[in-house]
């Protein structure tokens, strides 16, 4: 098997090309970019990765299948998204609030990276048949429930309502709550809300609805929501090619991949932050609480989700109860503490 991956003659640098699965937003290719440099810092320009331009042709397991065959040397996108070739990707891409377990994003990688989560995540490439190895590079969440077109008190407000959401299994569990779901991209947002073919929108977060303009056709906003409490993205890079590198270069993506996560999700917090700031003080735009009916609702149709699909597949059933295990005693202790801090934020 050859793998695609460019040698330098003059220096004898490694650049791997890396493939989107998805079109970046500037802050994701920031933050690649910015992965990219410490891995050639840390190992004297040696190895660099390269970000190639998204082809929308081409379907994200394709690409993910031509790394794992050698075609390409890696890919960079969201693991939940392969949910329907593996059942267990959104446990470690986007996993939802459930009865069982309620991860944050320290929550999680405290089980990711000290209660097993990293093994069964290399496991998961052999339960797809991918020789890849993987790495997480980003993390974000929670993604707000989003904008509405009136308020709402309750479930029962909510039921009929047009919504856009994600091209995922959010879909589903939105739909088990009542509301009428539509995926649809960014750009055909806004004419649909000014048509008022749509009640409301669910998109992302302040930083990137403000940036999309959400606030100029509707401004009831619900920060609050647990649709993606978590999302992450990865690096997947074929694990023969990762195996051939030096044990100093493998050790420099790790570290690497490691302050990604931090700096991505710090940066979030200050742009989230701010651009809150923005839509209420200058746009006029009006915040909610979103209603604790909601989120018993949303826990109760995952929860029931994910116990149809321990039922028929034991690879998920093993890493849900990883995860369940581990919040015993990692979640319990941490929602223990957030209670004490919710205090002082209060």
């Amino acid at each position: 098997m050859a793998v695609s991956f460019l040698i330098d003659g003059a220096s004898g640098e490694i650049v791997v090309k890396v493939n989107p699965l998805m079109s970046l937003h500037p802050m994701e290719l920031e933050s690649l970019v910015n992965f990219s440099n410490n891995v050639s810092l840390l190992t004297s320009g040696e190895v660099k990765f390269h970000i190639t331009t998204f082809d929308p042709k081409v379907t994200p397991f394709s690409i993910l299948e031509n790394v794992s065959k050698g075609r390409d040397s890696a890919a960079f996108g969201h693991t939940h998204l392969l949910s329907d070739k593996e059942p267990a990707a959104i446990l470690f891409g986007a996993p939802p609030v459930t009865d069982d377990l309620a991860f944050d994003n320290t929550t999680f990688f405290s089980w990711f990276y000290n209660a097993g989560g990293s093994d069964l995540y290399d496991e998961m490439w052999d339960e797809l048949d991918l020789n890849i190895k993987g790495f997480i590079l980003q993390t974000s969440g929670p993604r707000a429930l989003g904008w509405f077109r009136a308020p709402f008190l309750s479930v029962e407000d909510l039921k009929g309502k047009v919504i856009r959401d994600s091209f995922d299994f959010t879909n589903a569990l939105h739909r088990e709550i009542g509301l009428s779901v539509i995926p649809m991209k960014s750009a055909d947002l806004i004419p649909e809300l000014e048509k008022k073919n749509l009640d409301a929108a669910s998109w992302c977060c302040p930083y990137i609805d403000l940036e999309i303009g959400l606030h100029e056709a509707i401004n009831n906003y619900y920060l609050q929501g647990i649709s993606k409490n978590i999302l992450n993205a990865d690096l997947y890079i074929n694990k023969k090619l990762y195996n051939s590198l030096s044990l100093q270069h493998r050790k420099a993506i790790e570290l690497a991949a490691s302050a990604s996560i931090i700096r991505h999700s710090s940066y979030l917090v200050y742009e989230n932050g701010k651009a809150l700031k923005e839509l209420v003080e200058n746009y006029n735009v009006i915040l909610h609480d979103t209603p604790k009916e909601y989120f018993d609702e949303y826990e109760k149709a995952a929860t029931e989700l994910f116990e149809k699909k321990v039922q028929k597949h034991d690879f998920f059933a093993k890493v849900w109860q990883s995860q369940k295990d581990f919040a015993i005693v990692g979640s319990s202790y941490w929602s223990k503490l957030q209670n004490s801090d919710k205090g002082l934020y209060d």
